[in-house]
């Protein structure tokens, strides 16, 4: 289930249009006005430690501040089922291994980039942990000189779970990115009650909708594809009773169809005689997707028998690799992934 989060996280906010209203939402006022936005890149995901392991992060960004020096975001999504109190000792290893990465990269540099980190919470538990490394170490009982020794880092906390679907509707958002971010947030805690899914549906249908029209209008067709692939695979109902939903919330034709189609395509009578193939399907479909979209349509349509030829847990893995292979062999291949 995490993978599907975070496959459709970060294919739709790799994309700087989407990833800037989301990080200018996100931190403080005087934080969006010490950056020129317009400089916003996203960059290689490949990091290395201090013993060349590689480290995977999730996004990565570039961007010119103000007064003309660089800075760094980086941007992880927590959906865990469980979270943990050591979030931000993973998230300083993170932020090393960027860092030593970008040493590697630029060793006549004297100095390091700063690098912001930023965490987008979406889940219905409650955010726990604490946010800066200090706060894991037992202050109370450390001298109090020796205070000052210890790391500091703090990472930004976007917690959706703290903004109801009114305050996130306010958020000056990309459409793509509000529809995303709604269904990563509310969507799951809908997913095997036909109620409160056709709730969710009722509630963000004008945003799915806008969504749609702006896809239709622009090259993000593939990234709407892929909030439906999300909305369909998450929910866990019979097929019958989500077909009926949409039939009944849907108005505009177009969207409808984009939904009942894929729809089609995902979920099959076996998946309610209990069955992994209808599920498999969504995840090889919207897989596809993201080859096509990361290395082109004719790379993506060569690699397409061994997608839908794959089981579950290689679907699992294509799914982590395919985000930051530098090629398309690297998905399937069995290079040293660190």
């Amino acid at each position: 289930m995490g993978h599907r989060h975070d496959q459709l996280f970060q294919l739709i906010f790799a994309a700087p249009e989407h990833a800037a209203p989301l990080l200018q939402t996100a931190l403080a006022p005087a934080v969006v006005q010490a950056i020129d936005w317009a400089t916003l890149c996203r960059c290689e995901p490949d990091q290395r430690s201090r013993r060349g392991r590689r480290t995977i992060c999730d996004l990565l960004f570039a961007v010119t501040t103000r007064g003309g020096g660089g800075l760094l975001l980086y941007v992880v999504l927590e959906h865990k089922s469980a979270s943990s109190r050591f979030d931000a000792l993973q998230m300083l290893e993170q932020v090393t291994a960027v860092l030593r990465t970008w040493r590697r990269e630029h060793p006549r540099e004297p100095f390091l980039p700063p690098v912001l980190p930023v965490v987008v919470h979406a889940d219905q538990r409650p955010w726990r942990s604490p946010l800066q490394v200090r706060e894991l170490f037992d202050l109370a009982n450390v001298p109090a000189a020796l205070h000052r020794f210890l790391p500091s880092l703090q990472f930004v906390l976007d917690d959706l779970r703290e903004q109801p679907p009114e305050a996130l509707r306010q958020r000056a958002l990309s459409v793509l990115g509000l529809c995303a971010l709604s269904a990563l947030q509310y969507l799951p805690a809908a997913a095997d009650d036909a109620a409160a899914f056709e709730a969710w549906v009722a509630t963000w249908r004008v945003v799915l909708q806008q969504a749609s029209r702006f896809a239709d209008e622009t090259s993000n067709e593939e990234l709407f594809l892929a909030v439906v692939d999300y909305v369909l695979e998450t929910s866990d109902l019979p097929r019958q009773i989500v077909h009926r939903v949409l039939d009944h919330q849907l108005t505009d034709d177009a969207m409808k169809k984009k939904f009942v189609s894929t729809l089609t395509q995902t979920r099959n009578e076996g998946r309610d005689e209990g069955r992994v193939e209808g599920r498999n399907e969504g995840r090889a479909d919207l897989l596809l997707r993201q080859l096509a979209r990361r290395f082109g349509a004719e790379a993506a349509k060569a690699a397409e028998q061994r997608v839908r030829g794959a089981v579950a847990a290689e679907l699992d893995r294509f799914a982590e690799r395919v985000l930051d292979a530098r090629t398309i062999d690297d998905v399937f291949g069995t290079a040293d992934r660190g």
